[in-house]
C-alpha cells in the first residue's frame, strides 16, 4: 500500500513564499546599498586624491554665487579668490565691484578674471576690461579664461586668428598694468590656441589630473563642487589649487590689498 504524502496547509505554503520574496528583496536592497556606498566612497577618495599635497587652495566666484562672506571663507581654509569681472567687450559681472570692495582687507590673495571672446578684437576687450576694472586687479596674475562657447568650437574657430587675438590681449593687459597674466583653459585648448603663440605666460588648467604638472601650470581648476562653509552654511564653488608651496604663493602675491 502506497505511503500517503503529507500535505502542508495552503496558508503555510503562502507564508513561506512570502518570506522567501522578502528575503530576496532584502538581499537585493543590501546589494544596491553596498554598491552605492562603494561608488560614493570611490568618488570621495578620488576627490581627496586630486587635492592631496596641495596646501594653497582657492575658489573662483561670480554673480551666480550670490553674496559671500570672504572673511568666513578665509577662516574655512581658503588662501585666494578669483573674481569674475568681464567677458568680451561688453559684459561684466554684476557682483564684481561689491565683491572687490568687501574682499579688501581679508588678507586673501585676490585675482580677477576676464573671459576671452572670439568675436571681439583684442583692443576692444582690453579697453573694456580697463574701463570696467580700473585699478582693482587684486594682487595675483590677471586671468584670461579661454573656452569654446556658442557656435565657437574646436572645429569652427579660426585658429590663427584666435591665437593672434589672444596673444595681443595678453600683451596689452600685461603692458597696461605691469602685471603678469595667466591663461585659463583646458589642456586641449592650451595646446591648440595658447602654447603655439604664448611661450612664457603661466597657464591655468581645467583638470583633475593635478599631480606632476610642469611649473608653468600655475593654477588648476579641479572641481565645480568644492564645498566650503561661510557662517555655518555649506556652499559649492569652482575649486582651485595653486601648483606650488605656501612660500612660493606668498612670493607670487604682488602686494597687500588695502
Amino acid at each position: 500500500m502506497a505511503k500517503q504524502q503529507r500535505l502542508r496547509p495552503v496558508y503555510a505554503q503562502t507564508r513561506g513564499a512570502r518570506w522567501r520574496r522578502r528575503l530576496t528583496w532584502l538581499l537585493v536592497l543590501l546589494i544596491v546599498i553596498s554598491s552605492v556606498w562603494g561608488v560614493l566612497a570611490l568618488i570621495q577618495w578620488q576627490r581627496a586624491e586630486v587635492v592631496d599635497g596641495f596646501n594653497v587652495r582657492g575658489v573662483a566666484v561670480s554673480q551666480n554665487d550670490g553674496y559671500l562672506d570672504f572673511a568666513a571663507l578665509k577662516n574655512n581654509g581658503l588662501k585666494f579668490i578669483y573674481l569674475h569681472a568681464t567677458q568680451g567687450a561688453s559684459y561684466s559681472d554684476d557682483n564684481f565691484s561689491s565683491n572687490y570692495q568687501r574682499i579688501v582687507g581679508t588678507d586673501l590673495g585676490v585675482g580677477v578674471v576676464h573671459v576671452f571672446s572670439f568675436s571681439s578684437s583684442a583692443s576692444a576687450q582690453a579697453a573694456y576690461f580697463e574701463k570696467t576694472v580700473g585699478s582693482n586687479i587684486g594682487n595675483l596674475p590677471i586671468a584670461i579664461q579661454v573656452q569654446y562657447y556658442g557656435n565657437y568650437s574646436a572645429k569652427t574657430v579660426k585658429v590663427k586668428q584666435a591665437q593672434a587675438k589672444l596673444r595681443a590681449l595678453v600683451l596689452k593687459l600685461t603692458a597696461h598694468y605691469d602685471r603678469q597674466c595667466v591663461v585659463w583653459s583646458t589642456p586641449g585648448v592650451a595646446t591648440s590656441l595658447v602654447k603655439p603663440v604664448i611661450k612664457k605666460t603661466p597657464l591655468w588648467y581645467d583638470t583633475t589630473s593635478t599631480h606632476h604638472r610642469s611649473k608653468r601650470v600655475l593654477f588648476m581648476h579641479y572641481s565645480d563642487r568644492a564645498v566650503y562653509r561661510q557662517n555655518g552654511t555649506r556652499q559649492e564653488f569652482t575649486g582651485l589649487i595653486y601648483n606650488g608651496s605656501v612660500k612660493q604663493f606668498d612670493n607670487l602675491i604682488a602686494f597687500d590689498l588695502e
